[in-house]
């Protein structure tokens, strides 16, 4: 190459590189332009929803002034008695094998997915919380406010808010212009990163709402002080509302108290009837008489549901070890540990006549790493009828049986590991225990039989298989009775055979 030719070459490789730069500015400047209009969009869209937050929270607030109407509590409703045999049903081994048609009635399909509610506008992110690891089991302590953060403890575990003495807002009295005083306070700006940590715990621990009630209501009661509990109640409900949840909040003898509408019947708490729907008083201290109401709706509020998603994920504390044995299968045997905080969350759940609320929550997760295990093993290689057969087996003798008015002093049905818990179970807790196992070890759909005092399962299996049956929808569903002590499936208990039964789907 001579030398007019390098120096071209020199002078073309100078171009391409002041062009590089130029071009490189111009993206640079192109960027910071970009980013400029995105931060203004941002903040205009911040300020619009804040705008939007501030003025419905005002029309709220001017609503809360006007007298509230009246309204008298309706008694709770006791969990009906169930007229379960003091000892189950052992199958006489001289009873031969049927193949008949069992009658059934309604069939009640699985309920339909209910997402949880969300802010009206969305909120400002949380600061990260500082959250011990939820399989490690935390000391107890007394929850003491840590300027400037709020620690409270829910079922074994610390939580921060961010809370301060500032933050403890005072009512003169329960009347309507103290109440409405009270939620301007909570308006403001200062108590939107509670909600929004509130919110951010609800998602990491899978809370389904009642948690998310019990949550909010042990974080407020924590931080006022007892002789404040109309300041927390009003709280609670300034949260929830802000969560998107559909609460009411009355009055009576200038006390608060939180309402809460459900879908779902609930046992053991006073309700009012407000607008053709029941609101359940969650204080149970104030059941009966006469509360003065705000009845004055919410955006886009949703209402309260029993239904568990998913296990909450709480803390681990491990009960001691439970040998389960099946009589039937002595090679089938484990033991097992259940988590005591996720007992304690299950003994305050409220009791409700949806079977399918206990059988869709499944197991959690810790118990299910303990069992199926060896449940799998015992049911490897095995055909699915068969397989059926072994965990039936495993079911109705590895536990010890006992009515609810035994055990408890009242009906109550169990979720999956409160079975694993308690020393003894009954009919509707071995149901809905076999049901979760059918369907998550053998892949199969499963039905609840609720007949008068007694429930049972069906099970949809992908072979043909003789014995006591129903055809749902064109399906054929076999009858699998947990309670019926050394009964195959497709064996029926002889007192329910000619009985109709009402169908319970699950998911």
């Amino acid at each position: 190459m001579n030398k007019s030719s390098i120096q071209y070459l020199f002078v073309f490789v100078c171009l391409i590189i002041c062009i590089s730069e130029a071009q490189a500015q111009s993206f640079d400047e192109y960027k910071k332009k970009v980013q400029s209009e995105f931060n203004q969009y941002k903040s205009d869209k911040e300020r619009n929803f804040k705008e939007y937050r501030d003025r419905i929270n005002a029309e709220f607030a001017e609503y809360m002034r006007q007298a509230w109407p009246e309204y008298q509590s309706k008694p709770a409703e006791p969990v009906p008695d169930s007229p379960e045999p003091p000892k189950p049903v052992i199958k006489d081994p001289d009873t031969p094998p049927s193949n008949d048609p069992i009658p059934f009635d309604e069939v009640k399909p699985v309920p339909k997915p209910v997402e949880p509610p969300q802010p009206i506008v969305p909120l400002p992110k949380p600061d990260k919380p500082i959250l011990s690891k939820p399989d490690t089991p935390k000391p107890v302590e007394p929850a003491k406010p840590i300027n400037p953060v709020f620690v409270f403890t829910f079922y074994g575990q610390k939580y921060e808010m961010p809370l301060e003495n500032k933050h403890r807002f005072k009512l003169t009295n329960a009347t309507e212009n103290a109440v409405a005083d009270g939620w301007m306070v909570l308006s403001s700006d200062e108590y939107l990163p509670t909600v929004a940590r509130c919110l951010d715990y609800r998602d990491k621990l899978h809370l389904p709402d009642w948690g998310y009630v019990r949550f909010v209501e042990q974080m407020t009661t924590a931080f006022f002080p007892a002789n404040q509990l109309n300041e927390a109640r009003l709280m609670q409900m300034y949260i929830l509302i802000q969560s998107g949840y559909k609460v009411r909040i009355g009055r009576a003898d200038n006390r608060l108290v939180l309402l809460l509408p459900s879908d779902d019947k609930i046992y053991m708490y006073s309700y009012l009837m407000i607008g053709g729907k029941r609101y359940y008083i969650v204080d149970k201290s104030m059941r009966k008489g006469a509360f003065n109401v705000l009845t004055r709706e919410f955006p886009k509020e949703q209402n309260f549901s029993l239904q568990i998603a998913e296990q909450p994920a709480l803390v681990v504390d491990a009960t001691v070890p439970r040998h389960l044995q099946s009589k039937h299968d002595k090679e089938l045997a484990v033991d097992v540990s259940v988590n005591k905080c996720l007992i304690a969350f299950y003994n305050d759940y409220p009791l409700s006549n949806n079977w399918d609320i206990y059988a869709n929550a499944s197991l959690s997760q810790q118990t299910k790493e303990q069992l199926y295990p060896s449940l799998r093993n015992s049911i490897a290689g095995k055909n699915k009828p068969t397989a059926a057969n072994v965990l039936l087996h495993f079911v109705q003798t590895a536990f010890e049986y006992a009515t609810d008015d035994e055990q408890f002093g009242y009906e109550r049905p169990l979720f999956a590991d409160e079975t694993l818990y308690y020393p003894y179970s009954d009919c509707e807790d071995r149901a809905i225990l076999y049901s979760i196992l059918v369907r998550e070890l053998l892949g199969l759909d499963v039905v609840l039989l609720h007949y008068p005092g007694h429930l049972a399962t069906a099970v949809c299996f992908d072979t043909e298989v003789s014995g006591d049956y129903m055809m749902i929808g064109g399906r054929r569903y076999t009858v699998c009775d947990p309670t019926y002590i050394n009964a195959d499936i497709g064996q029926s208990m002889p007192k329910f055979k000619r009985t109709a039964a009402e169908v319970i789907k699950t998911k």
